[in-house]
């Protein structure tokens, strides 16, 4: 050994990865390789990882770092080369744990494994658990055997998907082919497809005519199978092809001639067979029996030496190869057949005197070497508890260097070595596995919750009742069936192959139950859809929505069944769920429309009547007229709206209320304009305006009431100048304030009480006599009348009462 390597370590233990890396991948170091399964879980680097699972290539390794693996990326490489050597015919378990391990893999593995797998049994039972008809499609088309193929095609349901299968195998596989034609018929003519109907009927009477030409024997199981095709087309069949069939079926069960049958031969004679031949006749002497007996010796003799000298070329070979072991197991065959023989030739005791010395000496090297290696062994152990591995390494290298102990055994013919350097042997073995103690401990802790975990998930699957209806609690039990049986890595070793058979017996029990709910709660869901395509196609009805919210109900009711069928039934439903709604939607949309137009008329009319409203009423009558026209409009809408009735009543409401201002205005004309000109008459008086300047405002107003014709007699004397106004009474003002301050229902100044309780004390007086009263506004035009005609002058406070009581008193007519 060269120093270099003593002073150094190997580069598969350099503290650079890289290194490590490259030096597990290409060096061809005993040590190294002895050490690649330590390497592949212990190192701390993927990449070193990766490179010496690749070294080792083995594949329960494979399956083992695929699951636990620190690291994702180790864990794909590894699940891919697992699965790599899974499909492959040679490098794997057998098949019936292949079988069994296909419970373990998800979902597309499977689909993986039923393409790609290379034996036939294991493709067949992957194939049987694909749901996915794209794979199935796959397989019909590249799989290498044709019974899987049409296996395959047979699970096919989708007419589409067949039609382009039957086109693709077409040049391939002309079986496949036209197995799917025939299937994608039969799925059209099962929909009620009439085309299909009428070229299967066609075809079934094409094969009926064709038996009225064959004999009697050999039509009446082909008819029997054609009518049972034949009744399967149902009802759809066109008339003709009726007639067509039931009369070839009438042809042939009329009796047909039959040919006479040729005379059978007549039966040959059987020759008499040539008498036998006469035995010869046997010696019988003692001196032949002799020579017979010497014979087989030397025979016997010529045998063993033949043998024994291959055996002595053999025993020699492997002595010139330094094979002890083959050597060891020849040397006894060889004495064996040296006692069979007795005497041995000179040439052969030549040869084989110095063949023993030779494997005398083989033996003294081997037991020094095997010495050497037995201290050499010693010493590593010595050292292994200060090399800082992972327990598992540790113990996996005391194990190999164990075996590797055994081995030096068997090569040294059974014996153990040395007694002492045995018992050491064993010493240091326990002494390096003395620090992974606790470690497996921890280990064996976990394995012993993991199996107890296990065992709870069996008690809870054999608790379960055999007809039990909880769907989701079964489901969820499968799958922790499976995850468990994925995981038996974690539990006791010795518990595994029981575990793992229970598991997989409620792994069976529970599918079957699975399966057959998954086909019932598609076939509710099927009548589902069906019930919702029917109200898709049923005429409106104000129970649509509610019929549809029970068939979501029943859907949710139902519960979940195979994934892929689960979604195409969704989307089925939804489809005709939506068309349901879609039809609502139709017809609300009509009927919003309509609303809308009406909704516009009535707002058309609101906006007439509201811009009535708010125009100035100059003539009542063509206000009427307008709005009698538009409550007519109005009333032939029959709106139902609320708020836009609502509007048009406030509205109208106004419209009336100008108009009854309107006429009560011009009910009060002649009070208000006598009113505006005493104003004007009062401007004139007091100086305030010149007559000139009022002149046209009075003229404008035209001539006053009869009544009121004092108001002229005083616009008269207010504009000449020389005529001479009398003295203003402000006794007759004062009563005639009090009067219409009384009628008006005006307080009076507390200085004219007295006077308005006299005039109060009259107005009962008088109504007491039985005096017919007067109306408001007779009395309100006599005392305006009065007023007016008392002479200029008035002070300023009482023509302030005035205009006060004269605007109450018009405001208190009706």
């Amino acid at each position: 050994m060269k120093l270099a390597n003593l002073l150094s370590k190997p580069k598969w233990q350099d503290k650079d990865p890289g290194v490590r890396r490259i030096a597990v991948a290409t060096d061809n170091d005993p040590s190294l390789v002895s050490a690649l399964r330590e390497i592949l879980r212990a190192d701390d680097d993927a990449g070193v990882r990766l490179a010496a699972l690749k070294r080792v290539n083995d594949y329960e390794l494979w399956r083992e770092r695929s699951t636990a693996d620190s690291d994702a990326g180790v864990r794909r490489m590894a699940r891919d080369n697992y699965l790599t050597l899974f499909c492959a015919d040679s490098g794997g378990p057998p098949l019936p744990r292949r079988v069994a391990e296909l419970e373990t893999l998800s979902t597309e593995e499977i689909e993986q494994v039923a393409l790609r797998a290379a034996l036939r049994e294991l493709r067949a039972d992957a194939l049987a658990r694909v749901r996915k008809p794209a794979v199935l499609a796959e397989a019909v088309a590249n799989d290498r055997d044709p019974e899987l193929r049409v296996q395959a095609l047979e699970r096919i349901e989708d007419a589409a998907l067949l039609e382009r299968i039957a086109e693709r195998t077409r040049r391939t596989d002309k079986t496949v082919s036209r197995h799917a034609r025939e299937r994608v018929e039969a799925l059209r003519i099962g929909a009620g497809d009439v085309d299909a109907i009428t070229r299967r009927a066609r075809h079934l009477c094409e094969q009926v005519e064709v038996l009225m030409r064959e004999p009697d024997t050999a039509v009446q199981g082909k008819l029997e199978a054609i009518g049972a095709a034949w009744r399967k087309l149902g009802s759809a069949v066109p008339a003709d092809l009726v007639r067509r069939y039931n009369g070839a079926r009438e042809i042939l069960a009329q009796p047909r001639s039959r040919e006479p049958k040729p005379p059978q031969a007549a039966p040959r004679e059987t020759e008499t067979p040539a008498a036998a031949p006469a035995p010869r006749q046997r010696p019988d002497s003692a001196v032949a029996s002799a020579a017979a007996s010497a014979q087989r010796d030397r025979d016997q003799r010529h045998g063993l030496l033949h043998e024994l000298e291959e055996m002595i070329d053999r025993f020699s070979a492997t002595i010139d190869a330094g094979d002890s072991a083959a050597a060891r197991a020849i040397r006894p065959a060889i004495d064996r057949l040296a006692a069979a023989v007795g005497s041995l030739p000179a040439a052969l005791e030549r040869r084989i005197a110095p063949l023993h010395a030779r494997y005398a000496d083989m033996e003294r090297w081997l037991h020094w070497s095997t010495h050497k290696r037995r201290a050499a062994i010693c010493d590593e152990l010595v050292a292994l508890p200060d090399t800082g591995l992972h327990p598992d390494a540790l113990a996996t290298r005391v194990r190999e260097l164990r075996d590797e102990w055994q081995r030096l055994d068997a090569a040294e013919s059974g014996t153990t070595g040395t007694i002492a350097l045995t018992r050491r042997f064993h010493a240091l073995c326990h002494r390096a596995l003395r620090p992974a103690k606790p470690y497996f401990e921890r280990r064996d802790e976990r394995r012993r919750a993991h199996t107890e975990a296990v065992h709870a998930l069996l008690a809870r699957a054999d608790a379960l009742t055999p007809g039990s209806n909880e769907w989701k609690a079964l489901a969820g039990l499968r799958l922790e069936l499976a995850a468990a049986l994925r995981q038996l890595d974690g539990v006791e070793p010795r518990e595994r192959t029981a575990l793992a058979k229970r598991i997989k017996h409620h792994i069976a029990g529970i599918a079957p139950r699975l399966e057959a709910r998954a086909r019932d709660v598609e076939a509710g869901k099927e009548s589902i859809i069906a019930r919702a395509r029917a109200l898709a196609e049923a005429p409106a009805q104000r129970d649509l929505p509610r019929s549809v919210r029970e068939l979501q109900r029943e859907w949710t009711a139902l519960g979940n069944g195979r994934r892929g069928p689960d979604q195409r039934q969704w989307r089925e439903f939804r489809a005709a769920c939506d068309a349901v709604f879609g039809k609502l939607d139709a017809e609300r949309k009509e009927r919003d429309g309509v609303a809308a137009s009406a909704r516009a008329q009535a707002l058309d009319v609101i906006g007439q009547i509201e811009t009535l409203a708010e125009q100035d009423i100059d003539s009542p009558d063509a206000a009427r007229q307008r709005l009698r026209e538009i409550d007519a409009r109005w009333s032939q809408l029959g709106n139902s709206e609320r708020a836009l009735d609502q509007r048009y009543r406030r509205a109208h409401d106004s419209i009336t209320r100008l108009l009854k201002d309107a006429a009560r205005t011009k009910r009060l004309h002649r009070y208000s304009a006598a009113l505006e000109k005493y104003r004007l008459l009062r401007a004139i008086e007091t100086g305030a305006e010149e007559p000139a300047a009022v002149a046209p405002r009075w003229e404008s107003l035209g001539p006053p009431a009869p009544e009121f014709a004092a108001l002229d007699a005083r616009y008269a004397r207010a504009g000449d100048p020389s005529a001479r106004a009398p003295s203003f009474d402000v006794e007759t003002a004062l009563d005639v304030l009090v009067r219409l301050e009384f009628l008006a229902g005006l307080d009076s100044p507390p200085s004219d009480r007295q006077r308005r309780m006299d005039h109060q004390v009259r107005r009962l007086s008088a109504h007491l006599r039985g005096g017919e009263s007067t109306e408001p506004a007779v009395e309100l035009a006599a005392l305006f009348a009065a007023w007016f005609g008392l002479p200029a002058g008035a002070p300023g406070e009482l023509e302030a009462r005035f205009t006060a009581a004269a605007r109450a008193g018009m405001d208190n007519l009706p």
